[in-house]
């Protein structure tokens, strides 16, 4: 072998040796960042001037408890009836097996039920009801919805349907940031059952935040939420096609029209025009993509709906995204009324300190999901726009307060951790955008 060979063959073992050295230097100085009850939220490599850190999304604790949490529960269904259940109960996961249309748990000195026959979906297209009330983001806060629903007569003293033929409008973003998401989404699927028998209806319309939901990406999700899905299995099993609720999501509309009343997420901006598709449509088209492996061609329709311009994510009648769209102009706003044949818009997706009507009155933007906003909610009566105090704020959950602990190579459960972190990393960086 020539000498230069060998010399450079030595030089790249000595670099591969210190490189590996100053690996391990920096590993023995770790951390991992957790809340207060001990659930991992970040690995911290520490730099001399500052520190690296990375999110933790699969990561279970150590003696981690969570008082009066129940989170879950993860239904399978089979054709025949029978199911199989797991859920998590402040410090430990449970599984059941049964058959019927109905799961009891007991937890934390509580019983609940839960309805397993998947509700039906309304039609997305209907004449405007004698009265609808709006919510949107409510982004896993179970305890607020439950208070609003009270306060806007949605559910008798029992919790049970009590708004007749009304309609419920859940304008997206019912997921994500609050710990209690299962909660909210159970909630609104019992209620579902319950308003159609009745005449009435519930529409769980998909934000920008099911669509990251679905697609297996936990980025925004609570850590305390994910201790819990971790220990019943993991997050991308959890809201997978053939749970009850997984199926149950991916059924729900982007588009809904009552009357003259367009109700999307996030906004139609110039490119979902352009893209000439009706409700209907746009529904179709994201209904298809759960049906389709991950790697999707981009089309004009999938943009509609999941596109930064679509209308799940579309923010251009509050302000313009520099390098995406400018802020809508009266002609863009009059253009959408003109394709959908509607008279107004209801938005949520962009923050606003109260209910606000925008372009002359013919958009209404309803997110107030912020604990120093107006409590506000819109609602329609006989056709007419009205604007109710709920006199209750959001009261969001600050989930701020950390601890550290060290971080141990020779732990096996810190290794599986640092593995989990580097897998997750590959993943989530190989999801498509902006599929």
């Amino acid at each position: 072998m020539p000498r230069i060979v060998k010399r450079t063959l030595l030089s790249l073992s000595l670099l591969a040796a210190v490189a590996i050295a100053a690996v391990l230097v920096l590993l023995s100085c770790a951390t991992v960042e957790t809340t207060r009850q001990g659930a991992p939220t970040r690995f911290r490599v520490p730099l001399g001037v500052g520190d690296m850190a990375f999110p933790l999304y699969s990561a279970t604790g150590r003696g981690v408890s969570l008082p009066g949490l129940l989170d879950g529960p993860i239904v399978r269904r089979a054709a025949d009836g029978a199911w199989t259940a797991t859920w998590f109960c402040e410090d430990h996961a449970e599984q059941a097996r049964g058959r019927g249309d109905r799961l009891d748990i007991e937890c934390a000195g509580r019983r609940q039920s839960f309805a397993l026959d998947a509700p039906g979906v309304p039609a997305a297209v209907a004449p405007m009801p004698a009265r609808v009330a709006v919510l949107s983001d409510l982004e896993g806060n179970a305890a607020f919805l439950d208070e609003a629903l009270r306060r806007l007569g949605i559910v008798d003293a029992a919790g049970d349907w009590g708004y007749g033929s009304g309609h419920l409008v859940i304008l997206g973003d019912s997921v994500d940031r609050g710990r209690d998401v299962f909660a909210v989404l159970w909630r609104l699927h019992g209620l579902a059952a319950q308003a159609a028998a009745s005449g009435g209806a519930v529409h769980v319309l998909l934000g920008n935040h099911e669509q990251y939901l679905l697609r297996t990406n936990p980025t925004r999700a609570h850590p305390d939420h994910l201790h819990a899905l971790n220990m019943m299995g993991g997050y991308r099993q959890a809201f997978a096609a053939d749970t009850v609720i997984g199926q149950w999501l991916r059924r729900q509309p982007v588009a809904l029209k009552l009357g003259p009343v367009l109700f999307v997420h996030g906004g139609v901006g110039p490119a979902v025009v352009r893209s000439g598709l009706s409700v209907e449509q746009l529904n179709a088209a994201m209904r298809a993509y759960w049906t389709r492996p991950a790697a999707t061609p981009r089309t004009a329709a999938l943009d509609a709906v999941l596109g930064p311009a679509g209308i799940t994510q579309y923010r251009g009648y509050l302000r313009g995204l520099e390098g995406r769209y400018p802020a809508a102009t009266t002609a863009d706003v009059q253009g959408a009324l003109e394709h959908f044949e509607a008279s107004e818009i209801v938005v949520a997706h962009t923050l606003v300190e109260r209910i606000e009507s925008l372009h002359g009155g013919r958009v209404r933007a309803v997110d107030v999901n912020n604990s120093e906003a107006r409590p506000e909610v819109l609602v329609y009566e006989d056709g007419v726009a009205r604007v109710v105090d709920l006199g209750i704020p959001r009261d969001i959950e600050r989930n701020d307060e950390r601890t550290f602990r060290e971080f141990s190579l020779a732990d096996a459960d810190d290794r599986g951790l640092l593995w989990d972190m580097c897998r997750d990393i590959r993943r989530l960086s190989a999801l498509p955008y902006p599929y």
